[in-house]
């Protein structure tokens, strides 16, 4: 009897012993998946305001133009963007293009100034088949105002210049710098927010964004 409760004993540590693991590697947690890398943005934060993303291309602010490795860099945000080009590339709306530097126009840009890249993309790169800089503002002489004219006017306060200044950029741009007594009401927004508009339409209304340029 004794010999016998033994060997059950035995086999019952046995068992333990085997089945033990198994359970404890049915009851591990399954490894965490990895976190899906996310896609840089195409239009920067400023630019969406009044634009979408679209496949093909991106907007953003251009920043510097290699034609050593033929490669153009543009800042989207916090990211950066490096495009190929060639000879086919299609350039719009760059002037006063010095002579200097006419068989290298993109040298003409300025850093910082919004543009617009059609690309193709391919093994992983990126080429630039259009380069669409920001257009100039037109303005009828008529309608325009000069700074020393707006400087009186921020002089004197709205209630005594009886004026209303509109600083028509996008909030990003409001906020990190306006002129004095200015009110954003940025172009997609303006039908949204015509109450602050005044009441007296004898009232000077001054809109300004980005400048001329």
């Amino acid at each position: 009897m004794l010999r016998k409760g033994i060997t059950c004993l035995s086999l019952a540590l046995v068992s333990a012993l085997t089945i033990g693991p198994a359970l404890a590697e049915e009851k591990a947690p399954a490894p965490a998946a990895p976190a899906a890398a996310q896609p840089k943005p195409t239009v920067a934060k400023v630019c969406a305001n009044c634009h979408q993303p679209q496949p093909g291309s991106m907007r953003g602010n251009f920043d510097s133009v290699a034609y050593k490795t033929q490669s153009i860099q543009i800042k989207i945000d916090d990211a950066t963007e490096i495009l190929r080009f060639d000879e086919n590339l299609k350039i719009e709306n760059l002037h006063q293009v010095a002579a200097e530097i006419a068989e290298q126009p993109l040298r003409a840009l300025k850093k910082g100034k919004e543009v617009r890249i059609e690309y193709t993309e391919k093994d992983g790169k990126k080429f630039a088949s259009a380069l669409i800089a920001k257009p100039p503002i037109k303005i009828a002489p008529e309608k325009q105002v000069r700074t020393e004219d707006v400087e009186k006017l921020v002089a004197m306060g709205p209630e005594k210049g009886k004026y209303l200044l509109i600083d028509a950029r996008p909030l990003p741009r409001f906020q990190d710098g306006s002129i004095a007594t200015a009110v954003n009401i940025p172009f997609p927004a303006f039908d949204k927010m015509k109450d602050k508009l005044p009441a007296d339409k004898a009232s000077l209304i001054v809109y300004y964004c980005a400048g001329i340029t």
